[in-house]
């Protein structure tokens, strides 16, 4: 497999490898095994997203236990490399790593065993040709969450909340906005601390509608919903299944929408390029050699989802995915 890897990496600068069919329920001479995050299934985020795509191949190809390995992490950097050690050295054809957390532990491990395939889902950091990095634009999602949040404002100031690496999405997500609301303005903040107080100042100024990228608390989303009323409500878009918390009864008042990352698509892909003998190597980064995939709105990798409070805006938000699947809207 090894050589044919470099064979078709040789053949074209960018290429998702063709999955050749496989008869649904034929028997497959395979072993997967899928490194969950802490937590495992039942995290109502990224781990249930990866299972659904898991338990959708096993249906199909008629896979058991005994082909398909499922673990979960304790959440510590040996406990990750170690597992990922036992799987390799116990000869699964395909390692599927779920979530940035495992992103050193595959790194090492991968080196260490070069004939086993890895995906690392939700990560783009870690460059060899045994290991398929697969992620969703954050570009295509900013620029939907604009779109959402330019039909949605009324006070026509809209908040952008991110990390540094969010920088550049910001540009994307005007684009969205002044797509449909050309009076609106973005109000930006990037962290790299807890979001209260920032989160406290957009509204302060005047925003109506925040987007955020911030996924290791749900203090921005409690304190939206804090400050909401009747009179002058306050609206948030989030993004899923990043943000588990999402799911909690203090959204309901507050959610518009939220960015959806299709993980159990890329797992399911991961996974039947495995029983096909192939793998996912698209060039994400020549330099840094980093392959794999980036999941779209035009291949369904990504997408919006809309909550009671936002389905009013659904005739915008389906005009700017068409848009984007036939190629009229291009991102920068």
């Amino acid at each position: 497999m090894r050589a044919g890897k470099f064979a078709a990496l040789f053949a074209s600068a960018s290429l998702l490898l063709a999955l050749l069919p496989t008869s649904a329920g034929a028997a497959v001479s395979i072993k997967i095994a899928i490194a969950y995050d802490i937590g495992g299934r039942g995290d109502h985020g990224i781990n249930d997203s990866a299972a659904k795509g898991v338990d959708a191949i096993k249906k199909k190809y008629g896979l058991s236990s005994l082909a398909v390995r499922e673990m979960v992490t304790n959440g510590t950097e040996s406990d990750r490399e170690t597992r990922l050690q036992f799987l390799a050295s116990a000869n699964y054809n395909l390692i599927v790593a779920i979530g940035s957390g495992y992103a050193l532990a595959v790194s090492v491990v991968a080196v260490a065993n070069p004939d086993t395939e890895f995906a690392l889902i939700n990560d783009a950091s870690i460059g060899d040709l045994n290991i398929s990095n697969l992620v969703f634009s954050r570009p295509d999602g900013a620029y939907l969450a604009g779109v959402l949040a330019g039909a949605a404002t009324r006070a026509n100031k809209v908040g952008f909340i991110g990390l540094a690496s969010s920088g550049p999405m910001i540009s994307d997500f005007q684009l969205g906005l002044t797509s449909v609301n050309p009076k609106a303005v973005v109000k930006s903040v990037l962290l790299d601390k807890a979001p209260e107080s920032a989160t406290r100042a957009l509204i302060s100024q005047g925003t109506d509608v925040i987007y955020s990228e911030w996924s290791s608390s749900s203090e921005v989303e409690d304190t939206v919903a804090s400050l909401t009323t009747t009179k002058r409500p306050i609206y948030l878009i989030g993004v899923n299944p990043d943000q588990y918390f999402l799911l909690g009864k203090g959204s309901q008042k507050i959610l518009i929408g939220a960015v959806s990352k299709h993980v159990d698509k890329a797992v399911a892909d991961a996974m039947t390029a495995a029983i096909n003998s192939q793998s996912i190597i698209d060039v994400l980064d020549a330099k840094a050699g980093i392959y794999g995939h980036m999941y779209t709105v035009k291949d369904g990798g990504v997408s919006i989802a809309l909550t009671a409070l936002g389905a009013r805006y659904s005739i915008r938000v389906s005009a700017a995915i068409a848009q984007l699947k036939s190629g009229k809207v291009k991102l920068p």
